[in-house]
């Protein structure tokens, strides 16, 4: 038993270090192969589809679903075998060099055979990455071709030019076309409830989407109700907050669009779902028309929303209401318009009976008609009349809606004329997109005029069809905007989470950024695609900008940056939150002293910022041998002549870390006093009472003394010295300080005002009187503001300020000598002494 067990193991033992490739191996390589194969093929279909003059919109997105997934395949394949060849030259590494001495003595035949077989593993792995990355060179070239022929295609569908709509030829057919359209939607109508009337179920069919309509209206209009109600604007005397305006408005909108949503939503779903009576040209037709008044609710409902012109306390915007009813009677016919005009392209092109009925000429006609009036209700929306507002300083960022691109502001010049009205400036940006509007809006409306059907629909359809998604995104971007800010003032984030206001001020401006980031990204998703830019090609380009940058050796990878910065940042919280639980709650119950309870957590800081260095590098992958190598060969030069530059940004470090200054702190270096204005790596910039910029390196501001006035917070003591005579009241001058000290509005309570007597001089009593104040940068001004009070209360009280008293002693002189003295003299007779 014990022989079989021992042979079993050799047998193991000896299959394990066979330096055959095992079969295992060689299914892999088998696997691969076969793969390539089929990547290959896959590529040459691509290929020859793309050859082919005329690549439809729908086979061009077939290609690239089929080169994206060929792609995605080959760069998950290149990934393993680069982590595969890596492993292998690990084992490699350890195995040691071969011996290359012709005297050396060879390598024992266990480690021969094994490094035969690592190399030849290795030279596989190698192989495998070609391979892959010959697939993805190869399918990227594809990718490219398709995205220009598509281009190319979109390009000549815009600049063809067709029967020009003033035409009398084209004029003449436009009445036959017209009535034979109208005509073939009445029979399909027709034939539909023909065909309807024939089937034994038809009572059934229509009772039960009558029912589920019927129902659906009900719950709608109660549903209604009960929205407004709760969330609906009601008569206030004040402007409520813009949290609740956005509630409001946006309840406002749900109330008005869901009845004739929910009737559309039915039919719509009722079209996909149903089989029988629907499935067929007339359920599409039934489908369009629904899908078209659905775009006109939302278009409508949503801006009277926002607008509110009965309700100007509850209007998202500072419009005027005579602005927000102008804009409301140019939005509905424009979007009315919109809404026909789709629905008759659309109906014309993806019907059946109805394809071929609306000739070239009949859509070069209806589309001038109709980019005209489209155009002109466009281009007096874009009128600047409509979006001016008069701005005022307690204008905040919540109440700046995404209308108000241009603002009225009253500035003091006098060059203006005040009977002219104020002022009014434009935002550079609004500024910029309102040109861009206007000059798309008239080429869109302009091109039919010459000819240009295509060009002239692609432009204005798309660009209304723009205004309408982006007039979403953004109110569902202040809704989730507003619902940030709500969170971080909840009880749960300040007490529960113990999160401080800096903090939570931090945590709602990364979350704003982010969703502003999320709704850029989702905006574009949905809106290129119809400017021509595919869902592929966002594809391809979020991989090309995901996928990172190869420079030699190194990849750069935005992915690789941002999460090592999230890694950095959450490393630093944790660290932060760990040291001041230890010095608030842990290290306070412990008997260690103060200065050692502080040494602690500056080296957990420390140690942490280090660690969150470490998490971020190995994130991002970054090879720690050539950094060793740069230290290693910028040592020398520092050990030369880098040592000031290097102490200066050693010191700017501790700065940034330790943070013994901060921005706007108020401090004395030596003989120069100010406020901090920058700290940079080498040196921090002071700026002095006089606003004139003190430098002063880094190193400077650790080795020497340091005043901090607003080191932990701005509370101060302002001392106000003060003499009076010697035989004052006391007790009577220290009440009437401490009266001074008290009434001024910048007084704390706690600590109170203290009145000290200082010194007995010889001519009076100094005293002192020393209050303390929410904020010392006020400590000249609460001075000044003392002394003055002082200057009228003293006297008022009969408080002596004595002056300075000085005894002079008089010598007595002789009257003649005196008089003598006043002769005038010879020029060489001798003065009298």
């Amino acid at each position: 038993m014990a022989f079989r067990i021992l042979f079993a193991l050799l047998l193991l033992i000896t299959v394990a270090v066979s330096p055959s490739e095992s079969p295992w191996a060689q299914s892999e390589a088998t696997e691969f192969q076969n793969q390539v194969d089929d990547w290959n093929a896959d590529l040459d279909v691509a290929e020859q589809l793309i050859s082919k003059t005329e690549l439809s919109p729908e086979a061009g997105d077939s290609v690239k679903r089929t080169l994206g997934r060929v792609i995605s395949e080959a760069t998950s394949a290149r990934k393993a075998a680069q982590e595969k060849q890596t492993e292998l030259e690990s084992n490699l590494a350890a195995l040691g060099a071969p011996p290359e001495e012709k005297d050396a003595t060879p390598e024992p035949d266990p480690v021969a055979k094994e490094r035969a077989r690592l190399n030849e593993a290795l030279s596989q792995a190698k192989s495998h990455i070609s391979l892959a990355d010959l697939t993805i060179s190869r399918a990227t070239s594809l990718e490219a071709k398709v995205g220009i022929v598509q281009r190319s295609r979109l390009l000549d569908e815009l600049t063809q030019q067709g029967p020009l709509p003033y035409n009398p030829s084209t004029l003449n057919k436009i009445p036959g076309n017209l009535g034979e359209f109208v005509k073939t939607l009445v029979v399909m109508g027709s034939d539909w409830w023909q065909t309807f009337l024939q089937k034994q179920q038809q009572y059934g069919t229509v009772i039960l989407p009558s029912v589920f309509i019927l129902f659906g209206m009900v719950v709608a209009w109660w549903l209604r109700g009960k929205v407004l109600k709760r969330f609906g604007p009601y008569p206030v005397e004040e402007e409520p907050p813009y949290s609740r305006r956005l509630l409001a408005a946006i309840a406002d909108g749900f109330a008005r669009g869901i009845l004739p949503a929910v009737v559309l939503t039915v039919i719509i779903v009722r079209t996909y779902t149903d089989g029988g009576t629907l499935d067929n040209d007339f359920g599409l037709l039934l489908r369009l028309a629904a899908e078209s008044l659905l775009t006109f609710v939302l278009a409508t409902a949503l801006p009277h929303a926002a607008l509110s012109p009965d309700d100007p306390e509850w209007r998202l915007t500072q419009l005027s209401a005579a602005q927000a009813k102008r804009i409301l009677a140019l939005v509905t016919p424009l979007a009315l318009l919109f809404c026909i005009d789709e629905f008759v392209t659309r109906a014309g092109t993806e019907i059946g009976p109805l394809k071929g009925i609306l000739t070239p000429e009949f859509m070069s006609t209806w589309t001038l008609v109709f980019n005209l009036a489209q155009g002109a209700f466009a281009l007096s929306l874009l009128q600047r009349s409509l979006w001016v507002v008069k701005s005022t300083d307690e204008e905040s960022e919540a109440d700046i809606g995404p209308m108000e691109a241009v603002k009225d502001d009253q500035q003091d010049d006098p060059d203006d004329d005040p009977e002219d009205g104020p002022r009014r400036t434009t935002r550079p940006f609004w500024a910029m997109m309102r040109a861009v509007l206007v000059l798309i809006t008239f080429v869109g409306a302009g091109a039919p005029i010459f000819g240009y059907t295509n060009l002239g629909n692609f432009l204005l359809n798309n660009i209304l069809g723009t205004a309408i998604l982006a007039s979403i995104l953004y109110i569902l971007r202040g809704l989730f905007r507003e619902g940030i800010a709500l969170t971080t003032r909840s009880t749960v984030v300040r007490h529960n989470l113990a999160l401080r206001h800096k903090t939570r001020s931090r945590l709602k401006f990364s979350a704003r950024f982010l969703l502003d980031i999320i709704i850029i990204l989702v905006g574009i998703s949905v809106i290129a695609p119809n400017w021509g830019v595919s869902d592929t090609d966002l594809l391809r380009g979020a991989r090309f900008v995901l996928g990172g940058l190869q420079v030699g050796n190194v990849k750069i990878s935005i992915t690789d940056i941002l999460l090592a910065i999230f890694v950095f940042m959450t490393c630093l919280a944790l660290v932060r939150a760990l040291k001041r639980s230890l010095a608030e709650k842990i290290l306070p119950e412990t008997e260690i002293e103060e200065s050692l309870r502080h040494t602690i957590t500056a080296a957990i800081g420390y140690i942490g910022f280090i660690f969150a260095t470490g998490m971020a590098v190995a994130v991002v992958g970054v090879d720690l041998t050539n950094i060793a190598l740069i230290a290693g060969a910028l040592s020398v030069g520092i050990g030369f002549g880098l040592q000031n530059i290097v102490n200066n940004f050693v010191s700017g470090l501790i700065l940034l870390i330790e943070r013994p200054i901060k921005i706007g702190d108020w401090v004395v270096v030596g003989t120069n006093e100010g406020f901090v204005k920058q700290i940079n790596m080498r040196a921090t910039e002071i700026e002095t009472w006089q606003k004139a910029s003190v430098i002063v390196p880094n190193a400077d501001l650790l080795s020497q003394s340091l005043k901090n006035w607003t080191h932990k917070d701005k509370i101060g003591r302002v001392e106000i010295p003060i003499g009076v005579a010697l035989d004052s009241d006391i007790d009577h001058v220290c009440e009437v300080l401490l009266d001074i000290g008290r009434a001024h509005p910048r007084c704390r309570k706690i600590p109170e005002p203290v009145a000290l007597v200082m010194n007995i001089g010889e001519s009076r009593i100094d005293m002192e009187l020393r209050i303390f104040t929410s904020d010392i940068l006020w400590v000249m001004w609460i001075s000044s503001d003392i002394h003055k009070e002082i200057l009228r209360r003293f006297p008022k009280e009969g408080i002596v300020i004595p002056y300075a008293q000085r005894v002079i002693h008089m010598n007595q002189i002789n009257p003649v000598q005196e008089i003598e003295s006043e002769k005038p003299t010879e020029p060489n007779e001798p003065k009298p002494s």
